[in-house]
């Protein structure tokens, strides 16, 4: 189809490529996995797309750049969904910015805090692009149409492979035909599974030390942002006995059937996802798998993370693995001099706050060991702004990277920095 000055409302409307195929998105969303497939869906509709994790680096993109809409996550670390939509809207220049939330859940209180703060509209997830492309178009209300005609097409959700010659559906518990259809790509599904398994992981962690501390209300929120990643993997198994629990704890109140059950269908859960995946792996030399991750820019890179947090350890060392690279693990500063003293490695991976020595003082010290002068060493920050980056380059280290970046842009950028 063609579009031009005398292009109507309702072709617009039919048509969503011709709105988003000219418009600037920002998704603020902290869950890896509603990014990756928001995204998929945005960019199979022409769109230009940028990722905030949080509310505040969401404001921060506001103030240097102009979009035509933001999807808005209700929950996030940092700084949460209604509270960036409230200080959005006192800025006089995006009062009118179109602002949809985002959330697993669909109480109606929920919804009405949405409108409350300020927000435009409400998507619920899992997402479905119609109504994804159908709410953006309605709001996104400008289109510069150029002199010159622009030909474009509908964004095809048509699958690249054949469902029924995939094994996806030996995985009991998950739904995937709706799922593989939306991302028109099943190594992209493999993907997202192995990101899944290590949410199933870190949720089963983080849930019980928060049960322990009678925390419900953060146990609540955990397991509202894990019900997010289940509904749009298709894991509906799970996804049922996290309904169960999150309802307890949103009454304040622990039942014991109900939070064993959900422990219970995380491992299971998990321990099927990372069979699934070895197996279908080892079927075949061509397996999605392979396929998706078959340029491992880290294959045989030696890498040396020095992290404290242990579900930050085990879920950055997972995915580095992935793309070819051998992890080894030290929990400060002081541990990891001793390992650079013993071992060569091709980079170092360094958190910055750590106890006994910290990343900063660490690096100033590698530093001054002629043999390690131009060792690769990237320093990791919850956060990065301006004076963290600054004050890591001053301390020797070639880069900072915020631990929410997208996996994949880190392998890149280690890489880069290898080579």
């Amino acid at each position: 189809m063609t579009i031009n000055n005398t292009t109507s409302a309702e072709d617009l409307k039919n048509h969503p490529r011709l709105v988003l195929a000219r418009s600037q998105v920002l998704i603020v969303e902290d869950n890896l996995i509603n990014q990756t497939v928001i995204k998929q869906f945005l960019i199979r509709a022409g769109a230009r797309v940028d990722i905030a994790s949080n509310g505040e680096d969401a404001l921060a993109l506001l103030k240097i750049k102009q979009y035509d809409a933001v999807l808005m996550d209700i929950q996030m670390p940092v700084l949460d969904g209604l509270q960036a939509c409230k200080q959005i809207r006192e800025q006089e220049h995006l009062k009118s910015l179109p602002i949809i939330g985002l959330s697993a859940g669909v109480f109606a209180d929920e919804v009405q805090q949405c409108f409350d703060h300020g927000m435009n509209d409400f998507i619920s997830k899992p997402i479905d692009p119609d109504k994804l492309y159908q709410t953006l178009v309605s709001w996104i209300s400008q289109l510069k149409v150029s002199d010159t005609d622009l030909h474009t097409s509908d964004p095809s959700m048509a699958p690249d492979q054949d469902l029924a010659d995939s094994p996806l559906g030996e995985l009991s518990g998950f739904n995937f035909e709706k799922l593989a259809l939306f991302m028109a790509d099943i190594s992209l599904t493999h993907k997202l599974l192995n990101l899944f398994a290590l949410d199933c992981r870190d949720c089963s962690v983080g849930l019980q030390n928060e049960i322990a501390m009678n925390n419900y209300q953060s146990a609540q929120s955990r397991i509202h942002g894990f019900k997010g990643s289940a509904a749009t993997i298709g894991a509906e198994a799970v996804f049922a006995a996290a309904e169960f629990l999150e309802a307890d704890l949103r009454l304040g109140q622990l039942q014991t059937e109900n939070y064993h059950h959900f422990l219970e269908m995380l491992t299971t859960t998990r321990i099927k996802v990372k069979q699934y995946l070895d197996q279908s792996e080892a079927r075949s030399e061509r397996s999605t798998v392979k396929q998706d991750l078959q340029d491992k820019l880290l294959q045989d890179r030696i890498i040396l993370l020095t992290e404290d947090n242990v579900i930050a350890q085990e879920t950055l060392k997972e995915f580095l693995e992935i793309f070819g690279a051998s992890i080894d693990v030290a929990s400060n500063g002081q541990d990891a001099l001793e390992l650079l003293k013993t071992k060569q490695y091709d980079a170092v991976l360094m958190d910055i706050h750590m106890p006994v020595l910290d990343g900063l003082q660490a690096c100033k010290l590698i530093r001054q060991q002629e043999h390690l002068q131009h060792l690769p060493i990237i320093g990791l920050s919850a956060r990065v702004c301006a004076d963290t980056s600054q004050q890591c380059l001053d301390h020797g280290m070639n880069g900072c990277i915020a631990k929410t970046v997208d996996p994949q842009e880190l392998v890149k950028q280690l890489a880069l920095w290898m080579n």
